[in-house]
């Protein structure tokens, strides 16, 4: 019988069973997190909609109160430092949601690179030309300018052409839609949401080292 002091659940990527009210939130970019398996170390991020349905809908008041804690705390986003402050590799997150920009400042100066914040396309080009970053993480829908087109005119400015324009997503992610990115935006890579902290790694240590 289960314990009214634990919340056991099937891993949704490994299949074995741990106690979800024990397991840390996940390092994802998602506005909903969900919790890691200490098994496998994968969250459910990616999970069926039917799988997270059921995990929910079983899930006791104790991890409820968790999940209502976690997206119930303020976040205010830091100010960014004068460029002569920053330290390099610096990335630049774009995205207009909160959550998201708390998770990516999280994830991203904790896999030690310098961070600053945009909230739109708009305010994500004039911090690039301003902070001349070694690389952009940007949504790809955003008001005032899309990510792409902003990718497009940071590529058309001979003084930072050269800066590494990534592309988050869960729409662009059809091989037609990234080949148009490739050719006509000049994209250099695309990261399918939600993202997970191995895919974000993966590209930063790619592009930066």
């Amino acid at each position: 019988m289960t314990s009214p002091d634990a919340y056991n659940v099937s891993c949704f990527s490994c299949r074995n069973s741990f106690d979800a009210l024990q397991a840390s939130w996940c390092s994802c970019l998602v506005v909903e997190r969900t919790l890691v398996c200490p098994h496998c170390l994968g969250c459910f991020c990616k999970s069926s909609p039917a799988y997270k349905q059921k995990f929910w809908r079983d899930a006791p008041k104790a991890l409820w109160d968790r999940k209502f804690q976690e997206h119930a705390s303020d976040y205010s986003p830091p100010p960014n430092p004068e460029p002569d402050a920053v330290t390099r590799p610096l990335v630049l997150v774009v995205d207009d949601e909160r959550e998201i920009q708390k998770v990516a400042t999280r994830v991203v100066a904790g896999l030690g690179y310098c961070v600053i914040l945009g909230k739109n396309g708009a305010e994500g080009l004039e911090l690039a030309r301003r902070y001349k970053p070694n690389l952009v993480l940007t949504d790809a829908l955003m008001p005032k300018l899309d990510g792409r087109e902003m990718c497009r005119q940071i590529k058309a400015d001979p003084e930072i052409g050269a800066t590494k324009v990534i592309v988050m997503t869960s729409l662009y992610t059809t091989a037609k839609y990234q080949t148009e990115g490739y050719r006509v935006f000049k994209v250099d890579g695309y990261l399918a949401k939600p993202l997970d902290l191995t895919a974000l790694t993966a590209i930063l240590q790619k592009h930066l080292g």
